[in-house]
């Protein structure tokens, strides 16, 4: 309908200008509909150029609007109905872009672009298996594709099925062995493996692909590593250095490779040159800096920066990551003072002052950390992530009105914010506010219905309040689905059912919970409430005790309950 549309505008005379906007001729403009003709009256395409016309200015909202009003005049294309998707998925709402992909595949399940497009949207959302799922489907209407197959293959990553992605990237450098991508994943996947000869083979057949690129080089050098090939990690660090003589990752890795040889001599001439470089050139001290802090080697990053700053004492870019080193040696005052260099209008400015609050928050100053936040959030105010550390911060300090105000600036900027929302039911829930708490979670399982943390928390609420216990069983264990392992989860099931009053099964579930954690005080506490209920005072005594030990502050109840056991049976029991 969409495409007969087009062509009776073209033959009315009508598009050409119109069609030169939708297709990214910027130097025609859109053409105004005159304002005798009413917009009900134009049609589908009307709504269509005025949607990209209004995303072109960046104001997605209205394009939203307008392709929304587009879609209900054809409600037929897919065209349309998949562009809207995307304007969605650029709002951030995975919800309504879901609802609309998903609307498409019921009226043609053959639609590959979709059913791929419900496979990312819940890759981002941390659904796994419903991420697979469509991706399985896209590769049975598509085998050949090379993006699904990598799409499909990083899914089985995360999924932690490893042997599934490697024979998918297998399957794919078999229907194109001209693949640099097949053979990059395959051999990424392989060295996680251990299959090392396999991963080194797919690594030189993407050099034999792209010989100058560097990082299957890199890559290799991680395997001759692992294998104690050490001859091929030095050969392969000078073949990087002869395709790119200013590598200075290569140039670093080269010269700690040489230290832990013992070729003392060579790696001295290897730093000596990185050294008068960097003294020359402030982009080579950027980069050096970086690889030695993403290498962890904050001594070796802080020695040679003092050096630089020696030279240069007015860079702020040295003090920042002179900041980082000290930051990672744990020396906190020396990277205070260090941070403190990185004056206002510097481009790590912000950064500097959001470390800062951390380190002051370590410091045990919290009324300084709060003060430096707000300075950064003054620098940045559309970040999420500062307005979820100074919520913390109040929360800290108890001040939960300031918290829960924080943090609801923070979605107000970004709604599916899974941390801030997260933590603001908690905050309510610290506050007293129950029920707040409960909506604040149920809201961030319908974001993220995997969330092990949310559906715990709610299913435990549930269970401390007494009601709805059915429902707080089902949560808990989806959650555990999720996190097998978790000690805290774990002592969440046992407590719905000493809650429902099934002690038995409290005990087993709570005794496996103190094995997770063992030092938790409410986890042992709990296990002792179960032992006192299945008669057994002798340990519920011995956990009651443990958790005394563990407790930090409010002592009195346990205490009471120790007093209680050793009054009725003893104090031998």
């Amino acid at each position: 309908m969409f495409q007969n549309l087009i062509k009776a505008l073209i033959i009315a005379g009508v598009v050409p200008s119109l069609l030169s906007c939708a297709t990214g001729d910027k130097t025609v403009p859109a053409r105004e509909i005159p304002p005798t003709v009413k917009a009900q009256d134009v049609g589908a395409y009307y709504y269509y150029t005025q949607s990209r016309l209004m995303k072109k200015r960046g104001e997605i909202n209205k394009a939203i609007e307008m392709l929304g009003e587009a879609v209900a005049r054809d409600e037929d294309s897919v065209h349309l109905k998949s562009e809207l998707a995307q304007l969605y998925l650029q709002h951030n709402d995975h919800k309504q872009a879901l609802a609309i992909t998903q609307d498409i595949i019921k009226k043609d399940p053959k639609h590959v672009p979709s059913m791929i497009m419900i496979g990312g949207i819940n890759a981002v959302l941390n659904q796994h298996a419903e991420a697979i799922e469509a991706y399985e489907k896209a590769m049975a209407m598509d085998p050949e594709s090379e993006r699904i197959h990598l799409l499909l293959g990083s899914e089985y990553v995360k999924s932690k099925e490893p042997d599934k992605a490697l024979e998918l990237y297998q399957a794919l450098t078999e229907i194109d062995p001209e693949s640099f991508s097949g053979h990059f994943h395959l051999g990424m996947v392989a060295s996680s493996l251990k299959r090392y000869d396999l991963a080194e083979a797919a690594f030189l057949e993407c050099l034999e692909l792209k010989p100058d690129y560097e990082q299957p080089l890199f890559e290799l050098v991680s395997i001759y590593e692992a294998t104690e090939k050490h001859e091929r990690v030095v050969e392969t660090y000078e073949r990087v250095l002869d395709n790119n003589p200013d590598s200075i990752k290569a140039a670093v890795g080269l010269g700690h490779y040489y230290l832990k040889m013992g070729r003392t001599a060579d790696a001295g001439q290897v730093f000596e040159e990185l050294k008068m470089r960097s003294r020359s050139n402030p982009l080579v001290v950027k980069q050096i800096a970086l690889i030695y802090l993403d290498q962890k080697e904050y001594l070796e990053a802080a020695r040679t920066l003092q050096l630089l700053v020696e030279d240069d004492a007015d860079k702020p870019e040295i003090h920042y990551f002179l900041g980082m080193a000290f930051e990672g040696l744990k020396q906190t005052d020396e990277a205070i003072a260090a941070y403190e260099k990185v004056g206002q209008g510097a481009s790590y400015h912000r950064s500097a002052l959001v470390h800062l609050s951390f380190l002051y928050e370590e410091k045990g100053d919290p009324d300084r950390a709060i003060e430096l936040m707000k300075q950064a959030l003054e620098a940045e105010p559309n970040d999420p992530g500062s307005y979820l550390f100074l919520g913390a911060l109040y929360e800290e300090m108890e001040s939960y009105d300031e918290a829960i105000d924080t943090l609801q600036r923070g979605l107000d900027l970004q709604p599916d914010h899974i941390r801030l929302r997260f933590r603001l039911g908690v905050v309510y829930d610290k506050a007293g506010n129950k029920e707040a708490c409960i909506s604040e979670m149920k809201a961030l399982i319908e974001i993220d219905p995997t969330h092990a943390e949310a559906l715990n928390y709610l299913g435990y609420t549930y269970s401390e309040l007494g009601i709805n216990l059915d429902e707080a069983e089902k949560l808990i264990e989806r959650a555990m689905k999720h996190k097998p392992n978790d000690g805290y989860i774990t002592d969440s099931f046992g407590w719905v059912y000493y809650k429902k009053g099934l002690f038995k099964e409290a005990v087993k579930y709570l005794e496996e919970a103190a094995r997770l954690v063992s030092d938790d005080p409410t986890i042992l506490e709990h296990l002792g409430d179960a032992y006192i209920k299945v008669n057994n005072p002798t340990e519920a005594l011995k956990y009651y005790k443990k958790a005394l030990e563990n407790k930090k502050k409010d002592k009195e109840p346990i205490e009471r309950k120790i007093e209680s056991i050793e009054k009725e049976f003893g104090q031998d029991t």
